[in-house]
């Protein structure tokens, strides 16, 4: 079993900024939500063993370490595959910022899209692939998973895991709050 959440609110989630591979600290809002994951977490897995992964970013490690407070895990585990979709120079710019310096970058793309344009950022084919080959190696039948993701990322494994396109999973909830439980071939929203 997975269970698959997302860091806490950043400075530059606040101000609209796209993070990607960049770091933004938590705010004390994204603390919060983080103990309210833990929370949530300490009573769907209740005792046990359980074994914590996190992106290397330092908005995921921060909320893995909160995560901690509230699940007995001997450590965290780090995966770069676990990061956020990197967005190259697009990184730390406002989506109007993209369009000021590079008019017309973004004609023609949706909200599921954009994001593989970004000069010197990941492309589609990368992005799944890393996610799919994480996501490979979990044993969904033995001591319970959990991974602090990103948005993009989260998205992604939910994705793959469902076999369903990108857009069919990112129309669902996406908080910082959420907590998402994979087994059996389907995912609830805690």
């Amino acid at each position: 079993m997975l269970f698959l959440t997302r860091h806490g609110q950043t400075e530059m989630n606040c101000s609209g900024r796209l993070i990607g591979r960049k770091d933004s600290h938590l705010t004390d809002r994204g603390k919060d939500q983080a103990h309210r994951v833990g929370q949530k977490l300490r009573s769907l897995i209740g005792e046990g063993p359980v074994s914590l992964w996190a992106s290397p970013l330092g908005r995921a490690q921060a909320t893995a370490s909160i995560l901690c407070q509230y699940i007995d895990v001997p450590t965290i585990h780090t995966d770069d595959r676990l990061a956020e979709i990197g967005l190259g120079d697009w990184e730390g710019m406002t989506m109007e910022d993209i369009e000021f310096t590079s008019p017309g970058a973004l004609d023609g793309t949706d909200r599921f899209d954009w994001a593989y344009r970004a000069p010197k950022g990941e492309s589609e084919a990368a992005f799944f692939e890393r996610l799919q080959s994480w996501i490979d190696e979990i044993d969904f039948d033995a001591a319970p998973v959990i991974a602090v993701s990103h948005g993009w990322a989260g998205m992604g494994l939910r994705s793959l895991y469902l076999n369903q396109p990108f857009a069919a999973v990112t129309s669902k909830g996406d908080s910082h709050e959420a907590v998402f439980e994979f087994a059996n071939g389907t995912i609830t929203e805690h």
